[in-house]
């Protein structure tokens, strides 16, 4: 009798062990995750964009009135800030915003200086409405980075005397308040969307914002680091390949990237880690996830000493470690993280491991 007392007590403790881990799973809130990547990342990165394109429309209007070495630093700072917050929202770049490109009106990097110039030179008429036609190319952050940035201070400023510059550069920040409103408006229309979307499979919430941090990762990866620095398909190191090349801020702007990736990881309260620690009831690949974030981040710190337009010639070792560790993040998110979650991940342009 005492015998089967104890089986059955140890027969009902492992029934409780796991209904608990079966209830950690099933009982944990996934509409709260979607709530909260919404309330606490994607809509103050979101409003962080609408800032800083508006400081930027002003600087340039600042400039425009008063062409000065002064008014010049003060462009190229708010540029910067502006490249920053549009690197912070990428993840979020997918449904309805993927669906009509905006990015892309936003921030296409390679800027066609050559079109660009033609169209300056001509005697088309330049307003906000003309250069919305023109492709994304000769408009958007790229456009206004080749315009102050290509030259030097004495060189910049002397080529402004060309009035028909000056209009083009003020048409150009018209148009970036004009595309990231729509940016705005888009997320205000589907933001609740996204929380309420209970969807399995590719078209699930989840699995979207997955694939977009996959697809950026990829991106970062080859574009903005592997091709650029003869890793993958160049023979030789190309610094024109790179994102924010004239501006020297290529690497900030990768560090910005990842900074919004591991934020969307880890959650300001609740983030994808949970999730996984829901589903797998232990935090290895969560461990795992934050020693390469922190690789990352030592990989960037360790290439501050110069541009990557520079490091990819001078410090191609260092610049190798970084493409590496970048490699193991987009690979974790891809196999392990997917897994996990219950993720299929599509297919990108560049996708390969």
């Amino acid at each position: 009798m005492k015998t089967k007392l104890i089986f059955l007590f140890m027969l009902s403790m492992i029934l409780i062990m796991c209904n608990s881990e079966s209830d950690q799973s099933e009982n944990f809130n996934i509409k709260k995750l979607r709530q909260d990547l919404i309330d606490l990342i994607e809509k103050p990165a979101t409003n962080e964009l609408i800032d800083n394109i508006k400081v930027l429309k002003n600087t340039i209007d600042t400039f425009s009135n008063e062409i000065s070495n002064s008014n010049l630093k003060s462009l190229r700072k708010a540029w910067k800030k502006a490249a920053e917050a549009f690197s912070v929202i990428e993840p979020f770049n997918f449904g309805k915003v993927k669906d009509v490109n905006i990015l892309k009106a936003i921030y296409n990097w390679g800027a066609d200086d050559i079109s660009i110039n033609e169209y300056i030179n001509s005697n088309k008429i330049i307003n906000e409405e003309t250069i919305n036609l023109l492709p994304t190319t000769q408009r958007g952050l790229s456009a206004v980075e080749y315009l102050i940035f290509e030259l030097t201070e004495d060189e910049t400023l002397q080529s402004f005397s060309n009035t028909r510059k000056i209009d083009y550069l003020t048409a150009l920040g018209n148009n970036l308040v004009s595309k990231s409103n729509t940016y705005k408006s888009l997320w205000e229309n589907n933001r609740i969307d996204f929380i309420n979307n209970d969807r399995e499979g590719i078209n699930g919430s989840i699995n979207q914002i997955i694939n977009q941090i996959h697809a950026l990762l990829e991106d970062i990866k080859s574009l903005k680091i592997g091709e650029p620095a003869s890793i993958e398909k160049t023979i030789i190191p190309n610094e024109e390949l790179l994102q924010a090349e004239k501006s020297s801020f290529s690497l900030e702007i990768i560090a910005k990237n990842i900074e919004s990736i591991k934020q969307i990881y880890f959650g300001k309260e609740n983030g994808l880690d949970d999730y996984i620690f829901a589903e797998s009831k232990h935090n290895d690949l969560n461990t795992r996830a934050e020693q390469i974030f922190n690789n990352i981040a030592t990989s960037i710190k360790k290439l501050e000493e110069f541009p990557l337009n520079v490091a990819i010639t001078r410090e191609p070792e260092k610049v190798k470690k970084l493409y590496e560790n970048i490699k193991n993040l987009l690979l974790l998110m891809k196999i392990d993280v997917a897994n996990i979650l219950s993720v299929t991940i599509t297919v990108t342009d560049n996708d390969g491991d």
